[in-house]
């Protein structure tokens, strides 16, 4: 597999993968999961290919944790080309992620709960502060009762803190097991999640969340750490790895695993067996897309593709994205009310201004806690967009490769 071996400026790609997921994600949550029937003429023109694509959407979450995966290890990567044995300082490590993650989070946690307690009645009981603990402390995907109930998209944010935990274990594994027994023994994680959780069900009646699960994405999320060691050219890996017929093809079988497994009775053998295979098949598709995409974008000089220009500024702003498109998409049913068809608000309303009031939280919330590298990226992808003009914003100058993780 050919490699790179400067990783200079910001990678492009991995900003555009990140936006394409974002887009998804938010399409999903607009029409995705709904398959009932749509009226209208323009609705039943755009409805068969648009909720095919969107009703997959909610795999944007997978390509998110590789893309995290690539991001949070590419600093300690970058070491090992000039250190012996680099090492992650866990203080370090852990103050940059609460001062990157949590003041856009608690903003939007506010937000979310003020829209709560403003539009329907609550009670504050010893649940309802519970559920607010558990938010605060990133530990609701640990709850059945709290997993979805603020804002239905945080659980994988609260995924992202933990495998952040993880990270640590990883290095260790990578360094003593090598890659290839690391994977397997991420793979063993999400095997032993699965058996724990059904186990504790069975004999304690107590249910535990398991697709929530952090252990159950390490191995996604690992897949991207190896991807930016084959980008820096620290390991070789099979030219597999990058083709985009592999891609195409593990997509394809992951597809037909979401097809397959509402079709399955609960809690069977086979349901569970095609579960386990269905996320990590996702995940080997993305870490392909990636790997094809970040020896592309050595051969695209200073010019890039189109669609690429268009989707990397959405996913420098997408962490903000995910943290409000919930509460934009809540007020569609205005426009809906009008007698609008569904998929005519979904894409010519909603998700613009999903966008507008994603960039505005980004530019309160997100933008003042983000370190010079990635501010500094913002200019060059600005003059790209047609938007550019309307939202201008002075930032840095750039500086070298230096993305943070973003949650889906």
């Amino acid at each position: 597999m050919s490699t790179i071996p400067k990783l200079a400026g910001r990678l492009r790609s991995i900003d555009a993968v990140r936006g394409a997921a974002a887009i998804g994600v938010v399409l999903y949550h607009e029409i995705g999961f709904k398959p009932h029937s749509y009226g209208g003429t323009l609705s039943s023109s755009l409805l068969s290919p648009l909720w095919a694509v969107s009703s997959l959407g909610y795999v944007g979450v997978f390509l998110f944790f590789v893309i995290s995966g690539f991001c949070i290890h590419l600093q300690v990567a970058r070491r090992s080309l000039v250190e012996i044995n680099p090492r992650a300082n866990f203080k370090v490590f852990w103050k940059r992620r609460i001062k990157r993650l949590y003041p856009p989070y608690l903003c939007a946690l506010v937000i979310y709960l003020a829209v709560a307690g403003f539009t329907t009645p609550f009670k504050v009981t010893a649940l309802y502060l519970w559920d607010v603990l558990l938010h605060l402390l990133m530990l609701h995907n640990l709850d059945v009762r709290t997993t979805y109930s603020i804002n239905g998209v945080f659980w994988t944010l609260a995924i992202e803190e933990q495998l952040y935990l993880t990270y640590f274990l990883l290095l260790f594994l990578r360094k003593r097991l090598g890659w290839v027994w690391t994977l397997l023994v991420c793979l063993g994680a999400r095997v032993a999640w699965l058996l724990a959780a059904l186990t504790v069900e069975h004999w304690a009646g107590i249910r535990i969340p398991i697709p929530e699960a952090a252990l159950s994405h390490w191995f996604t999320w690992a897949l991207g750490a190896l991807a930016v060691e084959a980008a820096l050219g620290i390991v070789v890996l099979p030219k597999w790895c990058s083709r985009t017929g592999v891609a195409i093809a593990a997509t394809l079988v992951a597809i037909g695993l979401t097809q397959t497994l509402p079709l399955l009775q609960p809690n069977t053998l086979p349901h569970q067996g095609v579960w386990l295979l269905l996320h990590p098949v996702w995940g080997i598709a993305f870490f392909v897309v990636v790997n094809r995409l970040v020896i592309a974008e050595s051969k695209w000089r200073s010019f890039a593709p189109a669609i690429v220009r268009v989707l990397a500024p959405i996913g420098l702003f997408s962490y903000s994205l995910y943290l409000t498109h919930e509460l934009v998409i809540m007020e569609a049913y205005r426009f809906e009310s009008l007698g609008l068809p569904e998929s005519f608000v979904a894409v010519l309303i909603m998700t613009p201004l999903t966008l507008l009031f994603a960039w505005i939280f980004f530019l309160c919330c997100e933008r003042p806690y983000l370190g010079s590298g990635h501010t500094g990226g913002i200019r060059s992808y600005l003059p790209t967009v047609s938007v550019a003009s309307y939202f201008p914003v002075p930032v840095p100058t750039s500086s070298p490769l230096s993305h943070e993780p973003e949650a889906e």
